[in-house]
């Protein structure tokens, strides 16, 4: 097996009953502090794994700054049992002050850093294994599950030819509890919006019919998916993209002119929590600043939405703004707009973080070759790294 880090995000937010704080980051079902966590259930399915030889990174990211010390306690405590099965660490904000201070002192800015959102959080996943000399990265979720040959499938393809192409990323689907990939549907209501898990089926339909194992996917799940290193040392999460930053860095992939593709032999069980999810509204706002910023993404580069169709094609060109209103104004309550704004405020703030942020992105773009070539070379990150799995 080459050199392989499997890499899970884990969030977590404030003990039950702890009200949200207006600067809290939003992620979508952070674990409370007093919670039972998920993250166990998937380590110990990773125990079972025909093909061994990987390392597992675990990254802590909290809600609120003042709960940094707590989560990294209790990431110490659920990791711990499984240090006789396989290489396992924890990245955690303590760690993040010391990769700041080399990026920093490399001449880079330390706030192109960070675990405050979805992407920057996923720009971790790929810098860490790569200071780790890692080949392959498998990117997966704490609320989920793999079977035995999970690694063996999802190092299949990654770094090899299909079809006289490079496979420099790998895609895999979802399945519930009950082996199931769809999405649960709603009667159609013409909205892109309230249709969407329509629309995501309709493109993830298309893909599992394909007869052969790899097809070039225009979708990805950001909790199965593989990275070679080819990919990930060139193209990097955009940090503007604050949900949907799996499909987000398809894109740019695309737009560095690396192909995803769909395996449907890589499948992993998805099991979301019930209980501590944030409101509907918070992922709708949420998923309307994404797909404004991203159509607008699409248009600089002069590249086709319906490159993208079904999903997200759609949400990426037309009346998108008409669509946002209608369902934000079904879905607020005034709880919510007093938190996150009016549907209104909702389009005005999406406009104003895509001309503030697109342009830091695709400076980012430029740097990011550079700046993963200069931290492989940093004895003291290798160091730092090097004593986490000691």
């Amino acid at each position: 097996m080459p050199n392989t880090t499997i890499i899970i995000p884990t969030y977590w937010g404030w003990p039950g009953g702890h009200p949200p704080q207006a600067n809290d980051a939003i992620f979508d079902h952070p674990t409370p502090l007093d919670g039972e966590s998920t993250l166990p259930r998937l380590l110990e399915s990773l125990r079972h794994q025909k093909q061994k030889g990987f390392n597992v990174l675990v990254i802590s990211a909290a809600v609120n700054a003042q709960l940094n010390k707590q989560v990294e306690e209790k990431i110490t405590q659920l990791i711990a049992p499984f240090k006789s099965d396989y290489p396992i660490a924890q990245f955690s904000a303590k760690d993040l002050a010391v990769l700041r201070q080399r990026v920093e002192a490399l001449k880079f800015d330390p706030a192109l850093v960070g675990l405050d959102n979805y992407s920057n959080i996923r720009n971790i996943q790929l810098i860490i294994p790569h200071i780790m000399g890692a080949e392959i990265i498998i990117a997966v979720d704490d609320d989920e599950v793999v079977d035995p040959n999970y690694t063996r499938q999802a190092s299949t393809f990654a770094g090899r030819k299909w079809e006289g192409e490079s496979v420099s990323g790998v895609a895999g689907i979802y399945l519930d509890a009950a082996g199931e990939w769809h999405l649960p549907e709603k009667p159609s209501t013409g909205n892109l919006f309230t249709d969407k898990p329509a629309i995501m089926n309709e493109g993830a339909r298309l893909l599992m019919e394909k007869r052969q194992p790899l097809a070039k996917s225009p979708m990805s799940y950001g909790g199965n998916m593989v990275f070679h290193r080819d990919l990930f040392t060139n193209i990097c999460f955009d940090p503007g993209i604050t949900r949907g930053e799996d499909i987000d860095y398809l894109i740019n992939a695309h737009l560095g002119g690396y192909a995803f593709w769909f395996d449907k032999a890589l499948t992993i069980t998805h099991l979301p929590p019930e209980a501590h999810q944030t409101s509907p509204y918070t992922k709708l706002r949420e998923d309307v600043i994404r797909f404004i910023y991203e159509r607008e993404k699409l248009r600089q580069a002069n590249i086709e939405p319906a490159l993208f169709n079904p999903y997200p094609g759609r949400f990426l060109d037309g009346n998108l703004e008409s669509h946002a209103l209608l369902a934000l104004e079904e879905a607020v309550t005034p709880e919510d707009a007093a938190r996150l704004g009016s549907p209104l405020e909702v389009l005005e703030h999406a406009k104003a973080h895509t001309k503030k942020y697109l342009p830091r992105y695709f400076e980012f773009r430029e740097i990011w070759p550079q700046l993963m070539n200069a931290l492989k070379d940093d004895d003291v990150l290798r160091e730092l790294v090097a004593r986490k799995f000691q």
